[in-house]
């Protein structure tokens, strides 16, 4: 099991100062008086009796209120300890119906006028404190009350701590994938770059023309992981050029053993995307569809956008002597989390199929993208042109 939620005892969260939060509370039981003393117009009686049933009534929910702050939520219900839990709210029920039970008796002890509620006063009392207050005869009778007061602080205590919960759990969620993106950015990897960096070395000593070309790919590539794809949203262009200067240096590390196709059409200057979506899907094209093919091998990507509507396709080869596998790994884990924190379910769809008679890999995402709110800043390096194939 994992380490409890940390939770701030008090209604507040922490961030408010011990001045605020007290006056918050304040307020807090304030208000609930207020309320209650508006209930009690509708059964008027003496002041004094009025007084006593409300100040009854604030004590257990004051009581009730930081016990189940404390204890029961903390130690309870966030350890998903049930059976505990469910005793705590018990008992915070029946230590109001017996100072309920305690207040009633007062005042008949007293003599004072009870009015209108010396029936109810009485109908608890002369059963005794047993069939009074903790039998279901009690309870039915007590229970309702019991919601409308009492219970009020617990419940808003309890909902504030799901609303807390759940802003605490989407930005855990959004910092861990901001982790798994850097991940991402990673498996532009070391060997990558290395075999990168030979081919290039290899192209210099041999004075090809095409090696200035490569260094400006791999600049691009590395300037746009590190430092463009932080944003929220990036240009689609500039998404599309980051696959162009990745495309490029594959083409050099392939050469001729390797068939890379690319089509790409529609206006994606007026659109932005939430950055690295793609590229998981391609380096999972190269890494494990044309890696594990001996020969003729190929990677074909379409990128189309309409109606503002992006559809992506990577499609690969593999080897019909492969065994049947699982597409992708973490990254394409990443993706979908991804995509289901960054879209709605009606925006996005995502198909991965392996067609074992093709010998075939396909990925198909359908996004529906964002407006470009203002014209990007021009990159450092700037992109390279993918050549489309026929």
């Amino acid at each position: 099991m994992g380490k409890p939620l940390s939770l701030a005892p008090s209604f507040v969260p922490r961030t408010y100062s011990g001045r605020a939060r007290v006056a918050l509370h304040l307020t807090m039981w304030t208000g609930l008086m207020g309320f209650e003393y508006l209930l009690s117009l509708l059964q008027p009686t003496l002041p004094a009796i009025t007084f006593a049933l409300m100040a009854k009534d604030l004590v257990a929910a004051v009581v009730g209120f930081y016990f189940f702050s404390h204890v029961v939520l903390p130690r309870f219900i966030v350890r998903r300890r049930w059976l505990l839990s469910g005793l705590g709210l018990g008992a915070i029920y029946y230590f109001w119906a017996l100072l309920s039970h305690a207040t009633y008796a007062a005042l008949v002890q007293s003599g004072a006028a009870l009015g209108e509620w010396g029936t109810y006063v009485h109908r608890t009392l002369d059963k005794g404190v047993w069939v009074g207050v903790f039998s279901w005869y009690g309870v039915s009778m007590g229970l309702n009350d019991f919601i409308i007061i009492p219970l009020q602080p617990i419940l808003l205590r309890f909902l504030l701590f799901l609303l807390t919960s759940s802003n605490r759990s989407l930005r855990l969620q959004r910092e861990n994938l901001n982790l798994e993106i850097n991940f991402l950015k990673a498996q532009v990897n070391p060997h990558f770059l290395f075999n990168t960096l030979n081919n290039i070395y290899t192209m210099v000593v041999k004075q090809d023309e095409r090696a200035p070309a490569m260094v400006q790919h791999l600049a691009h590539l590395m300037h746009y992981t590190m430092y463009e794809s932080d944003a929220a949203q990036v240009p689609v262009r500039q998404e599309t050029g980051f696959l162009a200067a990745y495309l490029e240096l594959e083409r050099l590390r392939y050469g001729q053993k390797v068939s890379i196709g690319y089509q790409q059409s529609g206006p994606i200057d007026q659109f932005q995307v939430t950055p690295l979506l793609f590229f998981p899907f391609v380096e999972n094209a190269f890494k494990h569809g044309i890696d594990s093919s001996l020969e003729a091998s190929w990677v074909t990507i379409s990128l189309k956008v309409q109606n503002a509507q992006l559809r992506f396709e990577v499609s690969n080869s593999c080897s019909p002597a492969a065994p049947r596998r699982e597409f992708g790994g973490v990254g394409i884990a990443n993706v979908r989390q991804r995509l289901a924190l960054h879209f709605a379910p009606a925006d996005y769809n995502l198909v991965i199929t392996h067609d074992l008679a093709a010998h075939t890999y396909r990925v198909s995402l359908t996004l529906r993208l964002s407006p470009l709110a203002a014209p990007a800043r021009p990159p450092v390096v700037p992109a390279p042109a993918l050549t489309p194939t026929p």
